[in-house]
């Protein structure tokens, strides 16, 4: 494409021609309006090309969109893989200090319990593991379900342990409502009844309304 300095060159050569005169600067002067016509429509021809091409690009656009969010979806399931692989020793770790939560609870939930006239918890109403029966499942994720649902249960048979400790050595609400609570939370005193403290404490320790939960 002739540059913008070649045309206003050629503008001038024309001019220079047409204050001289004469045949031959008439001839000169075709010449250069050839020379010039050529070199404007070289000049088109390239806008025209680059109008048609940027069309072209608008034209494509909504398929280079779709094309590169199809292959940023492809790039998701290999992402999601390596974070899986990536977190699998921070998630089967826990496995220990689970089992070592699981083996002094299991020695306070027996001994304690007893001298202190708790009905004991009962452990298969927690460690349930019927998810891993799932025919669907292959063996990675019913093996992942078992390790999911012991982890789990094992914090909410913990947390009823707890519930029913609390429930024997400091029964009282707090002053802030919580968010959750245990099964027991709901019989403690409120915050301000101080007065019937001890009378409501003494009652609280009767856990004859758990008797039949008794393990057999």
């Amino acid at each position: 494409m002739p540059k913008k300095k070649e045309l206003i060159e050629t503008l001038h050569r024309i001019q220079q021609i047409l204050h001289t005169g004469g045949e031959v600067g008439r001839r000169r002067m075709e010449e250069l309006g050839e020379e010039a016509m050529r070199a404007f429509d070289a000049a088109i021809h390239a806008i025209d090309h680059r109008i048609n091409a940027r069309r072209e690009i608008r034209a494509h656009r909504p398929f280079l969109r779709r094309w590169r969010r199809s292959f940023l979806r492809s790039l998701r399931p290999v992402g999601q893989a390596l974070r899986h692989v990536a977190s699998m020793p921070f998630i089967y770790a826990m496995i220990v200090p689970s089992v070592i939560l699981h083996l002094f609870l299991e020695v306070y939930h027996r001994v304690a319990f007893r001298l202190y006239g708790i009905p004991r918890v009962v452990a298969r109403d927690y460690f349930v593991f019927e998810r891993a029966l799932l025919p669907s499942l292959n063996w990675m994720e019913k093996l992942n379900c078992l390790y999911c649902s012991y982890v789990n249960n094992l914090f909410q048979y913990a947390v009823e342990i707890a519930g029913r400790t609390e429930r024997y050595w400091c029964p009282i609400k707090y002053a802030n409502r919580m968010k959750r609570t245990h099964s027991q939370y709901e019989l403690f005193i409120d915050y301000l009844e101080a007065d019937t403290l001890r009378e409501k404490w003494d009652k609280l320790r009767d856990f004859s309304d758990l008797e039949n939960n008794k393990p057999h």
